[in-house]
């Protein structure tokens, strides 16, 4: 890749320090005044930051110019399924759409609700808790290890193997990731053996849909196995990809939108109070806290060639990071974008909020982490009404995503 020696930008921006890692929203809201496209040199690779929302927006429409087959991190990584631009991308996306279509999501409500009373009712008693570690990592954790059909002894595995990958998205060397990668891709093998080995045995050669319930148990794993994309089998590394963005998806994203939620709810009283007294604002509560705390502040794509904006040059083969949290707080598009406000429309925020990406590749769990957060909701000021905040809070680790770690509450 050829490269100018230097790129000055207008602002001295470090997104790994520690006023930044704290609070991101000031050195945003500078970013789009006055340097929408940043470019940081200490990491490596360097990469550039888009701050504007339109500009954000633009660029997760526009593979020719802004490609994902690199990959969504800091880090280079090869294309695959879900990991790719139009058309390849296309017939993966099929298969997730099909696992996440409304009425399946819906279908869930029930068995949700269930497993997060279970987990209230164990907590309830004690009259405090770390809510991070008792109930908004686990749910979605569980719940998206039971739609992959991952037993309920690895589901702790599971949660510690993904806080390791994420960890290492703040390390410079690509390297660091590869062993809790490659923990993953171990894993996975061993399922994805074990469930060929029951299609073997039953003597079934062409596995199809119609033999889950029966040869293979009916989840998301088995699914994939027996699909085929293009008349093709998925291969053992396509769908070790699949699970573990399955996996990263299903329960970061939704942890931090849980303990995100009921953290600003709870740090302004008046606010927990307005929500158990009007059930209608529960749903403009989740979209705006998704608008003010994007659980992922930004994901990657690469310039597919030679780019400038806004007279900054973009070499070809550089990573760009899509800032949604700072687009989110654009106050070209939201009023008092930088104040938590529950009475803002929830149907508008959720069309122009761009947490879940947007375009061919927005984030097909995206109604599942709604459905986790309003249910919680729901369950918390049923259950735990006098609910509030029993000392300070601490952020997750990986600089890219955004979430209570820790969350002491008391009721």
């Amino acid at each position: 890749m050829s490269a100018p020696s230097r790129i000055d930008s207008a602002v001295d921006y470090d997104p790994f320090s520690d006023s930044v890692l704290a609070a991101p929203w000031a050195a945003y809201a500078r970013l789009r005044e006055h340097c929408p496209v940043h470019h940081h040199a200490g990491f490596h690779p360097p990469f550039f930051s888009l701050s504007r929302y339109e500009d954000v927006r633009a660029a997760l429409t526009e593979a020719q110019h802004f490609s994902i087959r690199y990959g969504q991190s800091p880090q280079y990584t090869r294309p695959a399924g879900l990991v790719n631009d139009p058309p390849e991308h296309t017939p993966f996306r099929q298969l997730f759409n099909r696992a996440f279509t409304p009425r399946v999501v819906a279908r869930l409500g029930d068995s949700i609700r269930s497993l997060a009373e279970g987990m209230i009712d164990d907590i309830l008693p004690a009259g405090s808790a770390e809510f991070h570690s008792a109930y908004a990592s686990p749910l979605p954790t569980t719940v998206i290890a039971n739609l992959l059909g991952i037993p309920a002894a690895d589901h702790a595995l599971f949660r510690q193997m993904s806080d390791a990958l994420t960890a290492t998205y703040n390390e410079p060397d690509p390297a660091a990731s590869a062993e809790p990668r490659a923990a993953f891709d171990r894993y996975f093998q061993r399922v994805l053996d074990a469930r060929r080995k029951r299609l073997a045995e039953a003597g079934i050669s062409r596995p199809g849909l119609e033999d889950l319930g029966h040869a293979l148990p009916d989840d998301l794993i088995s699914r994939f196995v027996v699909s085929e994309v293009e008349g093709r089998r998925l291969s053992d590394r396509e769908l070790q990809w699949q699970l573990l963005l399955l996996l990263l998806g299903g329960n970061e994203t939704g942890t931090a939108l849980i303990t995100n939620l009921l953290w600003r709810l709870l740090e302004v009283p008046e606010r927990w109070e307005a929500v158990k007294r009007e059930p209608s604002l529960r749903d403009a509560a989740v979209e705006e806290s998704l608008r003010h705390d994007a659980p992922v502040l930004g994901l990657f794509r690469t310039a597919a060639h030679d780019l400038e904006m806004h007279g900054v040059p973009i070499p070809e083969k550089s990573k760009v990071m899509l800032l949604f949290a700072s687009a989110n707080r654009d106050p070209s598009i939201f009023d008092d974008p930088d104040e938590f406000r529950l009475d803002r429309d929830p149907e508008l925020t959720r069309r122009r909020t761009l947490t879940f990406g947007f375009g061919a590749h927005y984030c097909p769990g995206a109604a599942l982490a709604r459905l986790e957060a309003r249910l919680t909701l729901d369950l918390l000021v049923e259950r735990m009404p006098k609910l509030r905040l029993a000392g300070p809070t601490e952020r997750i680790v990986p600089f890219n995503l955004w979430g209570r770690g820790r969350l002491p509450v008391a009721w």
